[in-house]
C-alpha cells in the first residue's frame, strides 16, 4: 500500500492554491485533528494510475474532517492567496461547506454516520469517525480516504481492487433502499468511467425497485414518493445533463431494468433516444421530456416536485399531441400561419413546442420553424400606423395586426 500512499501524496500536493499544504498547517495547528481527501477526486487519481485515463484538472475535491468543517472552512479562506474570489457555503444540517474558490468547488463534511427510517427519506446524522463516515458513501470505489497526517490509505469496502477491476459495487445490502437515487449515479459512473455494475449491485438494484412505492417505517403507510428523494434524482440527472451523456446513462437504466426510478412508461428505443438528444440541443426541459408520456401525471408530478408551470407544459403537450394525431389530412395542408394560429391562440410554452419537436411527430419541421422563425415575425403595420389610417384601438384592430402578421408569414412558403 505504500506506493499508493506516495503515488497519491504526489498528486494531492499539486492541488491548487497550495490547499494540501495549508491543510496540513490546520491540522498542525489543532493537535493533529484528522482530516482526509476521499471521494470522486482520488478516485479518478487511482483510475489513473491504474488505467492510464486522464481526467481534466480537479473541479470538485471532497475533504472529511474529525471536527468543525466550518473552522477549517474559514481557516482555508484565511490563508488562501492570490486568488479572485472565496466564497463559503455553510450546510447546518450536514455540518458540510462548500467553499468556491475561483471556479474550483471544495467540499468539507465533518465525519458522520447516518440512519435512513425510510427509503429516500432525509436520514438522521451524528458526529462520528472518518471510518464510519466512510460506511455512508455509496460505491466501494467512492469509500477510499487518504489521511493527511499520518498519509494512511483507508480501504475498507476493497474499492482499490474495484477500481483495478473497473467494477462498480454498491457499498452494502442497504446501499439503494437507504438512497435510491444512487441507481441514477451508478448509471453515471458507469457511462462515465466505462465501468461495469457487479451481479450482486445490479440484483440489489432491481429488488428494490421492484419494491416502489417503498414502506415509511415512521407512518407504516406506502409513500407515492419521498419529497427529498425527487430533489435528489432531479439533481443527479442535472449534473448528467452538464457533464455526461444522458442518453448513455438512460440507456444503461433501461438495460438494467430500472427505469421505473424514472417512468416506467418510457419506451427507450431510438426514437426516444433521438429526442433525448434534441431536448438538449434545444436547451428544453429534460425531465419533461421523461415524464412526458406518463399515464399518470399527478402522480409523476409529485414524485418529482414539478411546479404548476411544469404541469401545464405536459398536460399541453398530450391536449396537443391529440389534436395532431385527429385530422392528419388537414394537418398536412396547413399554412404556416395555421401552425403559428394553432400554438399561439392555445398560448403554448416554448418547452410545450420542443417537446413536441423532439417526439418525433411528422410535422416537427413545422413545429420547428414556428420556435425559430415564425413566432419572431411581426406585422408590417403597428397599432399606430394603423390609428393613423383611421382605424380605432380595440379587437377590431388587434385582428388585423394579426391579419398582417400573418401575410408575412405565409411569404414565407412563397419565397
Amino acid at each position: 500500500m505504500n506506493d499508493i500512499s506516495d503515488y497519491i501524496q504526489t498528486e494531492l500536493i499539486k492541488t491548487p492554491f497550495n490547499l494540501y499544504y495549508l491543510i496540513t498547517k490546520y491540522i498542525e495547528s489543532n493537535n493533529n485533528i484528522k482530516v482526509a481527501f476521499v471521494g470522486g477526486y482520488l478516485r479518478d487519481l487511482l483510475i489513473s494510475k491504474f488505467h492510464k485515463k486522464s481526467f481534466s484538472k480537479p473541479i470538485d475535491i471532497d475533504l472529511v474532517i474529525e471536527g468543525s468543517s466550518i473552522s477549517l472552512a474559514k481557516f482555508l479562506k484565511k490563508n488562501v492567496v492570490n486568488v479572485d474570489l472565496c466564497l463559503i457555503k455553510e450546510f447546518n444540517l450536514y455540518n458540510t461547506v462548500e467553499i468556491n474558490i475561483n471556479e474550483y468547488k471544495i467540499d468539507i463534511a465533518s465525519a458522520r454516520k447516518e440512519i435512513y427510517s425510510a427509503p429516500g427519506l432525509n436520514p438522521k446524522v451524528t458526529s462520528s469517525t472518518i471510518e464510519d463516515d466512510l460506511k455512508r458513501r455509496d460505491f466501494t470505489i467512492n469509500s477510499i480516504a487518504f489521511e493527511i497526517s499520518t498519509r494512511k490509505v483507508y480501504d475498507l469496502y476493497g474499492g482499490i481492487s474495484d477500481i483495478k477491476s473497473k467494477k462498480l459495487n454498491l457499498l452494502h445490502s442497504k446501499s439503494i433502499s437507504d438512497d435510491p437515487s444512487r441507481l441514477i449515479r451508478c448509471a453515471k459512473y458507469a457511462s462515465r468511467l466505462d465501468f461495469n455494475i457487479s451481479n450482486n449491485s445490479l440484483k440489489q438494484s432491481q429488488e428494490t425497485v421492484k419494491q416502489w412505492p417503498w414502506k415509511s417505517s415512521e407512518t407504516d403507510q406506502k409513500m407515492i414518493y419521498p419529497p427529498a428523494l425527487g430533489i435528489r434524482i432531479r439533481m443527479e440527472l442535472a449534473e448528467i445533463c452538464k457533464h455526461d451523456n444522458l442518453n448513455n446513462v438512460i440507456s444503461l437504466i433501461h438495460k438494467w431494468e430500472i427505469i421505473s426510478i424514472l417512468n416506467e412508461n418510457i419506451k427507450v428505443d431510438k426514437r426516444f433516444l433521438r429526442g433525448l438528444n434534441w431536448i438538449k440541443k434545444l436547451n428544453g426541459n429534460y425531465m419533461l421530456y421523461l415524464l412526458k408520456d406518463s399515464e399518470d401525471l399527478e402522480t409523476a408530478s409529485q414524485r418529482f416536485l414539478l411546479n404548476n408551470s411544469e404541469i401545464k407544459i405536459l398536460e399541453d403537450y398530450s391536449n396537443i399531441k391529440k389534436i395532431l394525431k385527429t385530422n392528419p389530412k388537414k394537418l398536412n395542408h396547413f399554412s404556416p400561419s395555421s401552425w403559428t394560429e394553432l400554438i399561439e391562440d392555445r398560448n403554448l410554452n416554448d418547452e410545450t413546442v420542443k417537446l413536441l419537436i423532439c417526439d418525433g411527430s411528422p410535422y416537427w419541421r413545422n413545429l420547428f420553424k414556428w420556435l425559430f422563425i415564425y413566432k419572431f415575425i411581426k406585422s408590417k403595420k403597428d397599432g399606430e400606423t394603423l390609428k393613423k389610417e383611421g382605424w380605432d384601438p380595440g379587437q377590431e384592430m388587434g385582428k388585423e395586426i394579426k391579419r398582417l402578421r400573418y401575410l408575412e408569414i405565409d411569404k414565407l412558403n412563397r419565397n
